[in-house]
């Protein structure tokens, strides 16, 4: 009967440390503290875009080999030294790791500043979305990240949840009434000090007719022959004229009408944009157009040879006739907020992990960048 009462306890000890032990696996966490909780699939999440992502990058060097993945030969390219897009140079597997764990603090501090602020969520619309992202989850990734361990709902809250959250928390530290509100004058003064307003058309310099062939498997190729002398210059004579037009007041809209009647164009050729161009772009029509001042208008011809050059008709509008539709709340005014405070939230944010020293839990530590590899392999 002693032997049977030992035999019981045994076996009701290994019940009870099998439960627990099937308990801590479901309930993993990145992080978990105060009222934030992470499950440890969203850590694994981001491992997984950050693993593809750095097989992106390796798949630019020459050492690596599209066909097995590998690098210098036979080296898994986790081994691999890249370049990302910051130009900071890292182990590929260094790099996955490290940038995992920075997507999962930062979600912690998204969080953490979305509390601070007393956002909330409209509940009916995350459910609305909800739905489809289980369709989408369903036909596209379920397959490829459950064996991973990650569920749909970490899979939900990386997605969706967290970006939903950055964005309000971003508009309560920023609008109206918010720590660090912008105002409408801030706001205008920004938008004309960065953004470019301009519209373009191009005309061809050649005309283009089809390459025929018997061989339906070739591909149909255009051959381009040049205008001649005359007709060239007469399309950069009308230009030039549309551009004085433009340049002393007169309407754009005038001169697309005219241009489309005299050369029997049936649809507006026009394309137009309001944007921050980068200081530092190669394009060479954006480059014009940043040089350019306000109100003035002027032709470009591109094109590497006489069978590809196009003439352009470029106008950069004066950036006063676009403030009020981007400084409107209900048209542009978030964007235009996004662009001046981006980079300002997300040094906030990061601060905020410093400060709050923001540490993610063991489990994490469990779980690497070659799993991926290895089970690609099967």
């Amino acid at each position: 009967m002693k032997n049977f009462s030992k035999i019981l306890c045994v076996v009701l000890a290994l019940v009870i440390a099998l439960s627990a032990a099937s308990c801590s696996l479901s309930k993993q966490y990145a992080y978990q503290q105060d009222d934030i909780e992470l499950p440890i699939g969203v850590y694994i999440y981001y491992l997984y875009n950050a693993y593809n992502s750095a097989q992106s990058l390796a798949q630019k060097s020459d050492l690596y080999d599209a066909d097995t993945g590998k690098y210098d030969g036979k080296k898994s390219f986790l081994k691999m030294e890249i370049t990302d897009d910051d130009g900071e140079t890292a182990v590929a597997e260094d790099w996955i790791i490290n940038k995992a764990e920075e997507d999962t603090k930062n979600a912690v501090a998204i969080n953490t500043k979305f509390n601070e602020l007393g956002c909330t969520l409209d509940q009916t619309e995350i459910d609305s979305t909800k739905s489809y992202y289980k369709s989408y989850w369903d036909q596209s990734y379920a397959e490829m990240l459950e064996p991973y361990g990650v569920s749909f709902d970490s899979f939900f809250l990386a997605g969706y949840t967290y970006p939903v959250m950055e964005n309000e928390a971003f508009k309560a530290e920023y609008g109206t009434g918010g720590p660090s509100e912008v105002s409408d004058e801030e706001l205008t003064d920004y938008f004309k000090d960065n953004y470019t307003s301009y519209k373009y058309f191009a005309v061809n310099l050649y005309t283009s007719a089809a390459s025929d062939s018997e061989d339906s498997s070739v591909e149909t190729t255009s051959d381009n022959t040049p205008l001649s002398e005359e007709e060239i210059a007469k399309i950069q004579k009308d230009l030039s004229d549309y551009a004085s037009t433009l340049s002393e007041g007169g309407s754009y809209a005038d001169v697309v009408a005219e241009y489309m009647e005299k050369y029997d164009v049936e649809e507006d050729p026009t394309t137009e944009n309001v944007e921050v161009i980068d200081e530092d772009t190669t394009d060479e029509l954006l480059k014009t157009i940043k040089d350019m001042k306000d109100g003035q208008a002027m032709t470009l011809e591109i094109g590497e040879d006489e069978n590809s050059k196009q003439l352009y008709l470029i106008y950069r509008e004066p950036i006063e006739n676009q403030v009020e539709a981007y400084t409107d709340p209900e048209q542009h005014k978030d964007d235009v907020l996004s662009a001046m405070k981006h980079e300002d939230f997300d040094d906030m944010l990061k601060k905020l992990v410093e400060e709050r020293s923001i540490t993610l839990s063991s489990a994490c530590s469990s779980y690497k960048p070659s799993m991926f590899e290895e089970t690609k392999k099967k």
